[in-house]
């Protein structure tokens, strides 16, 4: 009997041995998992500060964009007012020409084409004669006079033509500018959002490793601490009948196979099953609507007629001209065309002006070096957001052409 119980107790430190390893085991996973965490820790904070950084600059660079805004607005004016001086100007020198061939023909005494000379030696006397070159001298400086004044306001009209393109080209590189530099800035926000995004996922991924793995050991923990209570209870019980066997029957002996209790059921107890983290379904992005039709992008564009133009200002309360396109586009067809103008080129085909429908994006400057974009709403109008100090509204093109189109795939 003696033996039976040595070898039940060997039987089962064995069992609790082999049930204590997971608990043990489990310590240098999370050992890992702290370490792996303690690392990206300081890999995101450094992210995150050059995401700081970037966010910096481009405070910095919206104040200077400010500043060239309102550089923007006073050419503007100051175009708008040349162009209103070259009219008038204009007018000055078609009435001027006007009156200068109606002195020509003044100087004509008569309607036979007799000339001023012939005037002169035809009158019959001196006093007359005198008279009539006065007044013939009179018309001649009064015409040369007006001559001087045609040609003066000629080049004045040339000069002012010349200020108004330089105002005109110099507002356009300054649009440029921004543009870039809007470019520029969204490009490294997104990197460094990407890395710091990444990093915090990464670090996160390893906390709910080292969780399962801390989990995992508790499990085995209480499940080692219910089979050594199961085991004992099963020993218990089976000295009883030992002892009870040995009182009433002694010459009886239990065969060799009845003396290991059978403890295999807590075992399933041991290694519970780990149930796998529940992820979290990824919301699915609005698809992009191959039906949306032009007129629906128009329908989108006009909601917003009216709001600020804000530069760097992606919607829903304030616009620039890129991001008002951007915003309106992802709510009719779930599409992203870019962040700004230069991207929003490549969102489809380039397609001459003429060929331009409702829903087409239009724009201005060069190729890879556009400054302004807006939605065309057939023929020659156009919604788009213009400049500081102004609000999205409607144009065409007398008033404001765009070089070229493109239609968005």
């Amino acid at each position: 009997m003696k033996k039976r119980i040595l070898s039940t107790v060997m039987i089962s430190s064995m069992m609790f041995g082999a049930t204590v390893l997971p608990v043990l085991s489990s310590a240098s996973p999370a050992t890992d998992s702290d370490k792996k965490i303690s690392d990206l820790s300081s890999k995101e904070a450094a992210a995150n500060a050059e995401l700081t950084s970037v966010r910096e600059n481009i405070a910095n660079i919206q104040a200077k964009a400010s500043a060239l805004q309102a550089e923007q607005v006073s050419l503007n004016k100051e175009t708008k007012k040349l162009t209103k001086e070259i009219t008038s100007l204009t007018e000055r020198i078609e009435k001027r020409e006007a009156a200068i061939k109606d002195q020509a023909r003044s100087v004509q005494t008569d309607r036979k084409g007799t000339t001023f000379i012939d005037a002169v030696l035809n009158a019959e006397s001196v006093s007359e004669a005198i008279t009539r070159v006065a007044a013939a001298t009179r018309l001649v400086g009064a015409g040369n006079d007006l001559m001087v004044e045609q040609q003066q306001d000629k080049k004045a009209v040339e000069k002012k033509k010349e200020a108004t393109e330089e105002k005109v080209a110099t507002i356009q590189n300054n649009a440029a500018k921004l543009e870039a530099k809007k470019g520029e800035l969204i490009t490294q926000e997104l990197q460094k959002a990407a890395v710091s995004n990444g990093l915090a996922a990464e670090k996160a991924t390893e906390k709910s490793k080292k969780d399962e793995f801390l989990a995992e050991a508790k499990a085995a923990e209480k499940a080692l601490e219910k089979q050594e209570k199961a085991v004992a209870k099963a020993e218990s019980s089976r000295e009883e009948v030992e002892v009870s066997k040995g009182e009433t029957t002694p010459q009886t002996e239990a065969p060799k196979e009845e003396t290991t209790p059978q403890t295999e059921a807590p075992k399933e107890e041991t290694t519970p099953e780990t149930e796998a983290p529940v992820q979290k379904p990824e919301v699915p992005t609005t698809p992009a609507n191959p039906n949306a039709s032009g007129s629906a992008i128009v329908a989108e564009a006009m909601k917003h007629i009216g709001k600020p133009y804000v530069w760097g200002a992606k919607g829903p309360e304030s616009f620039d001209c890129s991001g008002f396109t951007a915003y309106v586009y992802r709510a009719v067809t779930g599409k992203e065309i870019g962040g700004w103008t230069v991207p929003q080129e490549s969102a489809g085909t380039v397609i001459p002006l003429s060929q331009a429908q409702a829903g087409d994006l239009l724009f201005w400057g060069p190729q890879g070096g556009t400054h302004h974009v807006a939605i065309s709403t057939g023929g020659t109008g156009y919604v788009h957001a213009p400049t500081e100090g102004q609000t999205v509204t409607t144009s065409n093109f007398a008033w404001y052409s765009p070089d070229f189109a493109v239609r968005v795939n």
